[in-house]
């Protein structure tokens, strides 16, 4: 399904059904070869998503979340919700999973330009970080309220 930015939460929330999401954004894994994205389409997709990936299999081995190259990050009020994804043509694929929200410690964004290093803390101490991208603050801010 295709999603711009403003639209992510009302489509992932018809698209699950019994949980209403409430903010959501697309977020990438960043590796060395992060800048081969700018080349061309084909260097995103031939250079630059293949090492993401392998990147985001190892993180997902390490901390139990369930990434891909790129994803949408979905909150509801009992759990964040992750669907693989394709920011450049902003396109949401399959539903990888959800992490309760209990198991989550922080979800914390920094200040960027287009892409934002967005981190994952997990209860257990471990961490992933991404880059997230438009309303990547959103969904931190809907966690935060969630959690207090």
């Amino acid at each position: 399904m295709h999603a711009k930015d403003g639209e992510l939460a009302d489509v992932l929330t018809e698209s699950l059904g019994d949980q209403k999401i409430v903010a959501a954004a697309y977020a990438r894994v960043d590796t060395a070869l992060g800048p081969a994205r700018m080349l061309s389409p084909l260097g995103n997709y031939l250079i630059a998503r293949p090492a993401a990936r392998a990147a985001a299999k190892k993180m997902t081995a390490e901390t139990a979340i369930p990434l891909d190259a790129a994803v949408v990050f979905g909150v509801s009020d009992s759990a964040l919700h992750v669907w693989t994804a394709d920011p450049m043509l902003n396109r949401v694929g399959d539903h990888l999973g959800e992490i309760a929200l209990e198991r989550i410690a922080s979800v914390t964004v920094e200040s960027g330009k287009n892409w934002q290093p967005v981190t994952i803390t997990m209860a257990d101490g471990k961490s992933v970080t991404l880059e997230g991208r438009g309303p990547i603050h959103a969904v931190a801010a809907e966690f935060d309220k969630r959690k207090a």
